[in-house]
């Protein structure tokens, strides 16, 4: 598999040991996966967005195939937490539990490793966000990488028979829907800000970072009151981090705009509102991942060409 070197991306002092990377890829991906569970819909209670999908995607290009061994345990762990009552009411064998959570968390892993395999390819090793074609690449890869993930864990939970039969088809498309939205916000995030070579942002951005802050809570706030045209304004937002911050500041924005979209439609306000299986949170909002996705190609294609007149200047 290729790899970038171990210096192109930032490595706190307590993830030098590969035992720790391990157990702390399994932990982060525990808590994303339960924060997910907090927010389902029927008919088999799936949640309309993964971020621990995500997560794990760029934690194996960021650490290396190490990092699938952290993947597999702690979605071995959340999926046995998940299928524990489900399985009680159903009268599943703990056996029968302990082996659905394998199914599953083995699917996980091998999406992970045929996903990540290809970007490091397609890219030769180097950073997947470094250009606008790279984005698109990247993308397209991550529609793949759901598909197949959203696809081996149905058909365990079906095999396993915890979910109704016929619900296959809805089941798949609400999950793979679910692990592109939060692939798409967590992983570009999290490449983006552990890469060390990305064009530093001037003195001034703090004032900017802020303002864009507020503006996106603003939006979200507006819209949960039953404002939903107000949405389009999280378009001049997107544009705006595009060409003063970039990758990270678009990844940042749009994952703070999906968070408190999911705690306004947790809690039961406005367009957030969850009604039903056709109803989840990613399709009442199917602008904000095409503003998403447009906003990131974009943002590769500045940062491409900034890096190229910043070495023609020198």
């Amino acid at each position: 598999m290729y790899k970038l070197d171990i210096n192109d991306y930032h490595t706190p002092f307590f993830l030098k040991s590969s035992l720790f990377r391990i157990i702390l890829v399994a932990f982060v991906f525990n808590v994303l996966a339960f924060l997910s569970f907090r927010i389902t819909v029927s008919p088999d209670n799936l949640s309309p967005i993964f971020p621990d999908v995500g997560f794990a995607l760029a934690a194996v290009l960021i650490i290396g195939r190490k990092a699938l061994l952290g993947v597999w345990a702690g979605s071995f762990v959340a999926n046995m937490f998940s299928f524990w009552d489900v399985c009680k009411m159903l009268d599943k064998t703990l056996l029968e539990t302990i082996l659905a959570s394998l199914s599953v968390a083995t699917g996980v892993v091998i999406g992970v490793a045929i996903s990540s395999y290809l970007i490091n390819l397609i890219n030769k090793g180097d950073y997947p966000l470094k250009s606008g074609f790279s984005v698109i690449t990247f993308l397209g890869i991550s529609v793949l990488y759901c598909g197949i993930c959203s696809l081996l864990c149905v058909a365990a939970i079906s095999f396993w028979e915890l979910s109704t039969p016929n619900h296959f088809i809805s089941n798949w498309t609400t999950l793979w829907k679910g692990d592109l939205i939060g692939t798409i916000l967590i992983a570009p995030f999290l490449l983006s800000w552990f890469y060390r070579h990305h064009i530093k942002i001037i003195a001034t951005s703090l004032f900017e970072a802020i303002s864009l802050g507020l503006a996106t809570v603003l939006v979200c706030v507006l819209i949960a009151y039953d404002h939903p045209n107000d949405q389009y304004l999280f378009i001049l937002i997107l544009l705006w981090a595009t060409f003063r911050f970039r990758i990270r500041g678009v990844s940042i924005l749009a994952s703070m705009f999906a968070l408190l979209s999911s705690i306004y439609g947790y809690l039961g306000y406005g367009s957030f509102v969850v009604v039903d299986s056709n109803d989840s949170l990613i399709n009442i909002n199917p602008f904000f991942g095409s503003a998403t996705v447009i906003a990131l190609i974009l943002s590769g294609y500045y940062s491409d060409y900034l890096h190229q007149k910043q070495q023609v200047s020198k």
